[in-house]
């Protein structure tokens, strides 16, 4: 019987002593597993500004590992760790994982310049703390870069009457979700819109997130009355103490407009069967740019042969005119009538502008079948005459 419990003792002590090698292995594994980091452990920010970090926890063992998290702030501060829109109290990490949470921090309201600090402790499930991390906050008077606008294009040039359009790229580096409000300065009858990217939706007011660049699409319609010459745009983004201004420019070239008539003022014409008739038009510049580069074309009935004197005019400055003859020619067999005839006077490049008149033209009969007819009414009086003077003989 002695020998037995003599043997059971050394047993039990070997088996003790394993499992507190093992917990203790166990425990130095754990502790040695874990790590708390953040891209950013010391920041400075203004006085009241919202503060939103992303931590992660670390797992680099390979173990299971299931913490409690813990954030100490200093006195009338709040920190909270969150996923998506819940508060994040616990964690539970595969081996090797990596998770990140969200940290909000927000400052009392009159707050003391100066530096704060804001910790957060990781705990197993005996409450040991197995990590920590602390995050500076200094508190100063800075100046962050708040919202930024910025173009690649601030100016444009093109003619009265036409819209401008700029391409804005707005970033919002506050460090805080906002709603940001869009304004502008333009001249008086001028209409500035805004647009997200290329949509066609037209906003005054756009939501963004910390960090986030959106493009605005920035269309700007000068007044009708505006003259040739350089116009200053302020594009505004404001938001909360946040603001930001951006200078564009749009440059008016000039009016481009132009009146197209004949030289008499009449719109109707006669024209005989196979035979050329002319008339003259006049092509005036009404604007204050210079026409450039135009041409004329006709759009009448088939078979007609219509041509243009000169075919093409290199330009015509303000206040300035040209002519241009047009030969209009029926064919030999078109039935006498009226006729409509369409001539437009066009330029081409970025400043295309057109005038279209419309001319009745009257074809008549060809003239060897009028003195044909002529002829046969001459025999006929004479044949008339000659009859009553015979039976009057009589």
């Amino acid at each position: 019987m002695g020998l037995k419990i003599s043997f059971r003792v050394p047993v039990i002590l070997v088996s003790a002593l394993i499992l507190i090698l093992a917990l203790s292995s166990t425990s130095v594994a754990t502790s040695e597993g874990v790590k708390i980091t953040t891209s950013f452990p010391r920041i400075e920010v203004n006085p009241g500004q919202n503060i939103q970090l992303t931590v992660n926890v670390n797992n680099l063992s390979a173990d299971y590992q299931t913490l409690s998290l813990q954030v100490a702030a200093p006195e009338g501060w709040q920190a909270n760790l969150k996923s998506g829109g819940y508060l994040v109290k616990m964690v539970t990490l595969a081996p090797f994982e990596n998770q990140p949470i969200s940290l909000t921090i927000t400052q009392p309201t009159g707050v003391s310049l100066g530096s704060y600090t804001v910790v957060i402790n990781a705990l197993d499930s005996s409450g040991n703390i197995i990590d920590s991390l602390s995050i500076v906050v200094d508190v100063a008077e800075v100046s962050p870069l708040g919202l930024t606008l910025s173009t690649t294009s601030p100016s444009i040039e093109g003619p009265a009457g036409k819209s401008f359009q700029f391409s804005v790229d707005l970033v919002n580096e506050t460090g805080e979700e906002r709603d940001i409000d869009l304004s502008y300065i333009a001249p008086a009858n001028w209409t500035v819109t805004f647009s997200p990217g290329y949509e066609s939706t037209l906003i005054r007011t756009i939501h963004m997130k910390a960090g986030a660049r959106q493009t605005l699409r920035i269309t700007v319609t000068p007044a009708s009355t505006a003259d040739a010459g350089e116009y200053p745009i302020t594009v505004l983004a404001t938001s909360g103490a946040y603001s930001q201004s951006l200078d564009l420019k749009a440059i008016i070239t000039g009016t481009y407009t132009m009146d197209l008539s004949t030289s008499d003022g009449l719109l109707n014409l006669s024209a005989p069967q196979g035979e050329v008739s002319t008339v003259t038009l006049v092509v005036s510049n009404t604007g204050s740019g210079t026409l450039e580069k135009m041409g004329f074309r006709s759009s009448g009935p088939s078979g007609w042969e219509i041509k243009f004197d000169p075919d093409q005019i290199s330009s015509i400055l303000p206040g300035s005119s040209a002519q241009v003859v047009v030969s209009i020619k029926p064919p030999a067999d078109a039935i006498p009538g009226d006729y409509s005839l369409r001539i437009t006077a066009s330029t081409s490049g970025s400043n295309s502008v057109s005038k279209t008149i419309e001319l009745r033209v009257t074809v008549l009969g060809s003239i060897v079948w009028g003195i044909v007819g002529l002829v046969i009414i001459i025999i006929v009086v004479l044949g008339l005459v000659f009859i009553f003077w015979r039976l009057g003989r009589r």
